[in-house]
């Protein structure tokens, strides 16, 4: 192997692949990434049998041949080099040479026979804008649980139903959900059927229950989330999936990795209607994000902030924001807001304040509005009103039972 290249592309690809590197590789040679050349230039590579990265940069190739070599070590050496030097990099025996002006690292390289083969890219099922795909899984992956003990929760749902692609995530407090338009291929892929019940009379599926399961993935919040943020741009990012694998493409480069098993919590159900809500406010966000921000500073982890409807001297409508009381650390702060309707004897509904600020940065709107059927049942965060169907975003949030 011998090439040469510039620095920036060099350090841009590296630091690609880099993501799927594992933090403790179970064996030495998944800590490396593959470099290899051929008509693409140079392709790099890193594969940990759970996430896979690949990407290709132009390159002026002398000899071709493939090399594994420590990935976090090139990451390091790639961001320190000038962006507009040439780098030459050439295999010598079992060691890496690569040179940049008067810069030069020799690294030992890694068994490439040992290296596992990258799991092959599934066809393409739709395509959609990588910015606003990036924008709608920050949406959802915010109520995506971080406990392993439940594997499925910490999964982001995909459906794909005509050129409608819905993305939904849930810890079992809060439910973000985000419907984006697509691009179908009308490439599906193979459903396996399966059977609806055990025993003599047991039916395999119908073959629309089979589209249907073929047409639905769960897949790993946080890689979608760290995919779909190293992918964002104006261009197209390209989706294709099979029983077991998900990939994510862009020209030149893709992320891929394997599908969590599972099933996801049912959640048309769950929603209510914004006209079935006993009380609609609408507040701005920064405001609220403020005042919640000063009273969350005597709120605890277990402690909520409770939020009621109040008038002002003047008669204008205020959010009444509170935490903490009796003998603990108090704080209360008021905001403007609109209002429809009022709970009943203008009670106050609380929320974990954590939560309620994840919901309401995840809006990406000026203005919320939290739709309230009750103190006691999930509340409805919108950025403007209208229904799933409109492509809005909707987070569900379960609020906290008061004492008393």
């Amino acid at each position: 192997m011998k090439l040469r290249l510039f620095a920036g592309p060099l350090a841009d690809a590296v630091a690609h692949v880099a993501r799927a590197l594992p933090a403790r590789p179970p064996v030495p040679v998944l800590a490396g990434i593959l470099l290899a050349t051929g008509e693409k230039g140079l392709t790099l590579s890193a594969f940990d049998y759970e996430i896979a990265a690949t990407t290709s940069t132009g390159a002026e190739i002398a000899d071709d041949g493939t090399a594994l070599v420590s990935g976090r070590l090139l990451n390091d050496i790639a961001k320190t080099l000038p962006k507009g030097g040439e780098v030459d990099i050439e295999l010598s025996g079992a060691r890496l040479l690569l040179t940049c002006g008067t810069a030069r690292f020799t690294l030992p390289t890694l068994p490439v026979d040992e290296y596992p083969a990258l799991p092959p890219v599934p066809d393409t099922m739709l395509t959609v804008d990588a910015d606003a795909l990036a924008s709608a899984v920050a949406q959802v992956a915010v109520a995506a649980s971080t406990d392993d003990a439940l594997p499925v929760l910490t999964g982001v749902q995909m459906v794909l139903e005509g050129q409608r692609l819905t993305l939904a995530g849930t810890d079992r407090y809060r439910f973000g959900v985000r419907e984006l338009t697509v691009k179908p291929t009308g490439t599906l892929p193979a459903g396996k059927p399966k059977r609806k019940k055990k025993g003599a009379d047991a039916e395999p599926d119908t073959a629309e229950e089979v589209r249907r399961a073929a047409c639905t993935v769960l897949v790993p919040a946080k890689f979608l989330s760290d995919a779909t943020r190293a992918m964002a741009g104006e261009h197209p990012t390209a989706l294709g999936w099979n029983d077991g694998q998900l990939t994510l493409s862009t020209p030149g480069s893709s992320f891929g990795t394997r599908l969590l098993e599972g099933e996801f919590p049912r959640f048309r159900g769950l929603f209510p209607a914004p006209e079935d809500a006993e009380l609609t406010l609408t507040v701005a966000v920064d405001d609220a994000l403020a005042a919640l921000k000063r009273v969350s500073l005597v709120a605890s982890a277990r402690t909520p902030v409770r939020l009621a409807v109040t008038t002002a001297s003047d008669g204008a409508t205020e959010l009444r924001l509170e935490a903490g009381h009796g003998d603990d650390a108090h704080a209360t702060d008021r905001i403007p807001c609109n209002t429809v309707g009022g709970l009943e004897g203008g009670a106050a509904i609380a929320f974990n304040p954590g939560y309620l600020a994840d919901a309401l940065k995840a809006l990406a709107t000026p203005e919320a509005t939290v739709h309230i059927t009750h103190q006691h049942k999930p509340a409805l965060l919108t950025g403007r009103a209208g229904n799933l169907g409109d492509n809005d975003y909707e987070h569900l949030l379960m609020p906290i039972r008061l004492d008393g």
